[in-house]
This record gives structure tokens, C-alpha cells and sequence, in this order.
């Protein structure tokens, strides 16, 4: 039986906001996803719906971190290529969830809510915040 996490759900907060409407975007439907999560956890339906997830997160791949890395390069962001690096790095660590997943592993949900989660407060909240000054710097608004 998968573990339970707390039912709250994450609320956008104003210090997330970055004033940049693509990124500011990208960040509140990630906060969706781990919402999303945790009702899949609470409710014990991780094998239903563990497939929704990962299509969400599919998307918010091509969606945004396409659209962040193109800003980044073309106002040549300084440390794009550590960020392109942890990209590539969240795309890995979701591939292999998705073998999880072919595997059966027990509790998975709970492991992909934990890694999201701590993505959410390591990233987008540290290493975005820091790109953002710089894309704010050349204009970006």
C-alpha cells in the first residue's frame, strides 16, 4: 500500500512569482502536477493514473523547459549550460521512473512525489530565481 502524504495542496505564494509570464506559468503547472500527485498517493491510484503524470510532465518538458533553455541561450545566460544540465537531468530521472512503472516498483508515486517536490524547492525557487535576474537584466519581461 502506498504511503499517504499530507492532503493539503501546495498554493501558489507570491514570493514564487518572478513577473516573467512563462515561467511564472511553467512553475504553477508544475505546483498542479505535485497536487495532482498527492491525490493519486492519498487515494491509492497510483497504477490508474501514474500514466496522466508522466503525461503531464511530458508536456511541461516541451513546453517550457524548451521555451527557458531557447530564452536562455539566446541572451546568453551565463550558466545555461548548467542549467540545460539539470534539465537533462530531471528528463533522465523521469525515464527511469517510467521503467518503474513497466517494473511494478512499490510505493513509486511517493518516490515521484518526493523528487518533484524537492525539483520544485531546489530549482525552479533557487536555480530559476537566479536565471531570472539575469533574463530581467536583458529585458525580459
Amino acid at each position: 500500500m502506498e504511503n499517504r502524504v499530507n492532503p493539503e495542496p501546495y498554493r501558489w505564494k507570491e514570493e514564487y512569482t518572478v513577473n516573467i509570464g512563462i515561467i511564472d506559468e511553467q512553475h504553477k503547472k508544475f505546483l498542479e502536477i505535485i497536487n495532482e500527485l498527492k491525490v493519486i498517493i492519498n487515494g491509492n491510484t497510483c497504477k490508474n493514473n501514474v500514466s496522466d503524470i508522466f503525461f503531464q510532465l511530458a508536456y511541461l518538458i516541451d513546453h517550457y523547459f524548451i521555451k527557458e533553455e531557447i530564452y536562455f541561450k539566446d541572451l546568453k545566460y551565463p550558466n545555461f549550460d548548467l542549467h540545460k544540465s539539470e534539465h537533462n537531468q530531471f528528463i533522465e530521472r523521469i525515464i527511469q521512473f517510467q521503467k518503474d512503472v513497466q517494473n511494478d516498483k512499490p510505493n513509486l508515486c511517493l518516490e515521484i512525489y518526493q523528487y518533484l517536490e524537492n525539483w520544485f524547492d531546489e530549482h525552479i525557487l533557487k536555480y530559476d530565481k537566479e536565471a531570472v535576474e539575469y533574463l530581467k537584466s536583458k529585458g525580459v519581461s
